[in-house]
């Protein structure tokens, strides 16, 4: 076995083997991403409808109907003196009522109303709910209104009730498959779908955190004599280097391993090949990480030293590199951000896990600025690398 290979393995199986380092390389970014996984995953409105249906017609409970079918709306019933004690008690914060005469108001093409009672602005939730019972009552009202306004113009007509109510159903349902007016959402400044950063995001993070494993086990390693002793064997500085810096790949490479095993199965993502090319993708960042953390560990003289210089470093492009929002195109954090890895890794992530290996074609500047980073500060470290305190 070549010595850098053995070099690198022996610092693998001392990582694998340090439970403090495997909480913190891979425990931790696991509980990181099932907590925000599990806290931005709820999809839809929950919430709870508070109803005194004085009218108890058929146009009421067509109305609870329409309400029972909204997803995420549970429904709870109350006679009137019960929903003013809970009122009162604060025990609700608002009720919706619905009159006696409701629905022979709707079958006769009378105007009719609800009334909402409640305490304050009745919340945030109470608001929502509200305007979906009001939608609901708006919906079926226009309905009565068009049943109503077609029996008027067919009455000299030879038309059951049941034949107008089939015809204006049917109309109805027409118009609700074929919208005259068809909305559409834009996010601005980006996109806003956490979900689909989050574990790029994640990855990339912890990823970078790796940068203060590998600059503060160097320095260790250089003030116990351990690097020194190394160079007493056959082995020289050239492969002690290239050593360090393949343990670097090899420590990240297995948290990105972990992660993206974990991440496709949770989020049941695409199929193999975009696991494929987001590994690849990781194991690129794990080079560049691993690079920088080699050119941390020849600067600094002390462990606090290169403990802070990587903190420092990994938590501005946490910050400013759009790991968890996208930063847009223009303004000052968007120009920051071309300045960090986060970015362009977030990004060729993105891209490998959710349109496959092809999309990385569109993505030839970012893999650029994360070869070159590599490039450039393997160079780097590599003129600043010293097995000893003082010399090469």
């Amino acid at each position: 076995m070549p010595r850098v290979v053995h070099v690198a393995l022996l610092e693998l199986k001392r990582y694998v083997s340090d439970r403090g380092a495997l909480a913190f390389g891979i425990a931790l970014p696991i509980a990181l991403f099932a907590l925000m996984y599990a806290v931005f995953s709820g999809e839809g409105f929950d919430g709870t409808a508070h109803i005194v249906d004085l009218d108890g017609g058929p146009m009421s409970r067509e109305l609870v109907v329409r309400l029972e079918a909204v997803e995420g709306l549970e429904l709870e019933f109350y006679t009137e003196a019960e929903a003013e004690r809970a009122l009162d008690r604060s025990r609700i914060v608002f009720a919706a009522f619905i009159p006696a005469g409701f629905s022979e108001d709707l079958t006769s093409g009378r105007p009719t109303r609800l009334t909402f009672r409640q305490r304050g602005s009745g919340g945030d939730e109470g608001r929502i709910v509200m305007s979906i019972i009001r939608t609901a009552a708006e919906e079926l009202g226009a309905r009565s209104q068009i049943r109503e306004a077609v029996r008027k113009a067919t009455s000299g007509e030879d038309f059951s009730e049941k034949q107008i109510d089939e015809a204006v159903d049917a109309a109805l349902a027409q118009a609700g498959g074929e919208p005259s007016i068809r909305y559409e959402s834009r996010a601005v400044g980006g996109s806003g779908d956490f979900l689909d950063r989050l574990l790029p995001g994640v990855l990339v993070m912890f990823l970078l955190f790796a940068v203060t494993l590998n600059a503060e086990a160097m320095v260790t390693e250089r003030e116990l004599g351990t690097l020194e002793r190394l160079l007493t064997t056959r082995m020289g500085t050239n492969e002690l280097f290239a050593g360090k810096f393949l343990a670097g790949i090899f420590r990240a490479g297995l948290q990105a391993l972990v992660l993206l095993s974990l991440g496709f199965a949770v989020l049941t993502l695409a199929p193999f090949d975009s696991f494929a090319a987001a590994l690849g993708i990781a194991l690129l960042v794990a080079a560049a990480v691993s690079a920088l953390g080699l050119v941390i560990g020849g600067f600094a003289k002390t462990r606090n030293q290169a403990t802070w210089a990587a903190v420092l470093i990994t938590m501005f492009m946490t910050v400013f590199g759009g790991t968890f929002f996208d930063v847009g195109e223009s303004g000052a954090m968007a120009t920051i951000s071309n300045f960090t890895l986060n970015k362009h890794a977030v990004d060729l992530l993105m891209a490998a896990i959710h349109s496959g290996p092809g999309a990385l074609a569109q993505e030839g500047v970012a893999i650029a600025v994360l070869g070159g980073t590599c490039i450039c500060a393997l160079a780097a470290a590599r003129l600043v690398f010293r097995a000893v305190e003082q010399g090469r």
